[in-house]
Order: structure tokens, then C-alpha cells, then sequence
């Protein structure tokens, strides 16, 4: 694999969370902030996740051309509340003023509490971008439904039900990453890049 990932966000949670996935098959990451002074990303747009990331990748790249750079958009769907989370769900909890983890979760469990399907999952959509300029997206969604109660660790995941019962914040990394959306897409990352080392596939534009 190479030789490191470069986180492209500000985002110090999101971050330690990738990087513990990736660690999980030995390939390095480390966040742009620590080779470059820390910039201000492009305002996202309020409906489309893959031009987000690619905003983001693009801008460290254009300051660190000659690194891998990978770059993460996630968000929270919960179907029968239409008018709440999707690709504004940071803007959202930063309208109400929520930021622990306690106040962003039962902020989502009151409303969810309001409609009877409670299913939902978090999707994440990663952007790599090789030094060359081409590129690799990968599209993951974890979990299945919306708890009752907080079970677990980690944030949201603490309320993200999965098809074996527990929460993702119920499991640990090693387990979590075959559940959660940013576990699933690290791990397409990863085999994209065995992939390439072994001249099976080449990277597309």
C-alpha cells in the first residue's frame, strides 16, 4: 500500500475514527493539519455529499500535491423524517446548539421518537486522490435502525442499531468496521489499494 493517507478535514473525531479503522490493516494516516498550517474548506453544498468530498480532497490537494489524499462526508438518514439530518445533519445539530454526544443523541431520539419506523443509517462517502489526480469514491451506509435508548460508545453510533442487535457503539473497532459506513469504506479503500499494488486494476479518473 502507500506509504500514508492525508486526511483532508478539520474534524479531529472524525479523524482519530479513520485512522483507527485504517489501522486496523496497517496503512498509515495522518490528518493534513500536520504538515501543512490548518485552511478553511469551501462551504458544502446542502444536498450532495459527493461534490463535498471531492471539494474538500481537492483543496489539500492543491496545497500537498504529492500526497494520497482522502477525504469523508458523512451523514445521518432516518427516512420517515424527511425534513431533519441528510447532508445538512452537521449544519443542523450546529443550528440547535448541540455539542456533546448526550444532547446531539436525544435530540435524534425525540424525533425519532415522534414517528413509528425508526429505521436509519449513517453513509459516508470517500474521495481518494492519488498524486496524478485520479481518483477512487467509495459510498458505505452502517447501521439499520434508530435505538430506543444509547447503548455503547462513540457518538451516534451509540444509537445506530445493526442486523446483529447491537450498536455500533457496542462493538469495538475491530468488530465495528464491518458494520459502520466509515468502517466500510475504509476497508473498500484498503482493498482498492492491494488491488493496485498487485497491478490487478489501475486507478480511473
Amino acid at each position: 500500500m502507500v506509504k500514508r493517507l492525508v486526511i483532508a478535514s478539520n474534524n479531529t473525531h472524525k479523524t482519530q475514527e479513520i485512522t483507527e479503522f485504517f489501522a486496523l490493516f496497517d496503512q498509515k494516516v495522518v490528518n493534513y493539519r500536520e504538515l501543512h498550517a490548518e485552511i478553511q474548506f469551501p462551504t458544502e453544498t446542502v444536498d450532495n455529499m459527493q461534490a463535498n468530498v471531492k471539494a474538500k480532497a481537492e483543496a489539500i490537494q492543491h496545497i500537498l500535491p504529492d500526497e494520497y489524499i482522502l477525504a469523508d462526508d458523512s451523514a445521518l438518514f432516518i427516512p420517515a423524517l424527511p425534513d431533519h439530518f441528510g447532508v445538512t445533519t452537521m449544519r443542523e445539530f450546529k443550528a440547535h446548539a448541540l455539542k456533546s454526544d448526550e444532547a446531539i443523541n436525544q435530540y435524534i431520539l425525540d424525533l425519532t421518537d415522534t414517528v413509528t419506523d425508526r429505521s436509519g443509517y449513517l453513509q459516508s462517502d470517500f474521495l481518494l486522490l492519488t498524486p496524478t489526480g485520479k481518483q477512487y469514491p467509495v459510498q458505505a451506509q452502517g447501521g439499520i435502525a434508530i435505538a430506543n435508548v444509547p447503548r455503547g460508545i462513540n457518538g451516534i453510533d451509540a444509537i445506530m442499531e445493526t442486523p446483529t442487535g447491537k450498536t455500533l457503539g457496542e462493538m469495538s473497532v475491530s468488530e465495528r468496521v464491518d458494520y459502520a459506513a466509515r468502517g466500510k469504506a475504509a476497508k473498500a479503500i484498503v482493498m482498492y489499494l492491494n488491488k493496485e499494488d498487485k497491478g490487478e486494476i489501475s486507478l480511473c479518473h
